[in-house]
């Protein structure tokens, strides 16, 4: 891999723009200086955390999904379809272990989503992954 990494490139072209560019910016233009630094920081964390949370993802839904249903591995839009299907489906519906899990598993993933595109809401005991 070449150094730096995407990943790098935009953390250190955000801080750039922050540090140096932003304090300069007329105050008509600061909002979208800012909404291209937060673009920067989701897009730099997707790249160090994207891979990684996607796959923890298809594998949370692949232990809760039932045995009668098969996704590919290396898709998360196909597991999330499966997911979406069984849940319209009634698969979870009776209370119980197999809903507890569910509600799990869809918990994390709204916390490793939120914790690539808006880390400041997700409570530090709740990290990702």
């Amino acid at each position: 891999m070449n150094r730096p990494d995407a990943r790098e490139l935009l953390e250190a072209a955000r801080e750039t723009l922050m540090n140096d560019v932003f304090p300069s910016v007329p105050e008509n233009l600061r909002y979208e200086v800012r909404m291209i630094a937060s673009a920067m920081g989701i897009a730099a964390r997707e790249a160090k955390m994207g891979a990684g949370v996607s796959q923890d993802e298809v594998a949370a839904y692949k232990e809760v999904l039932p045995e009668a249903v098969a996704i590919d591995s290396a898709s998360l839009e196909s597991a999330r379809k499966a997911m979406k299907d069984a849940i319209r489906a009634g698969s979870f519906d009776a209370p119980g272990q197999k809903q507890e899990q569910l509600q799990a598993v869809l918990q994390k993933a709204v916390l490793n989503a939120l914790t690539i595109s808006n880390p400041k809401v997700v409570p530090p005991s709740e990290g990702t992954r």
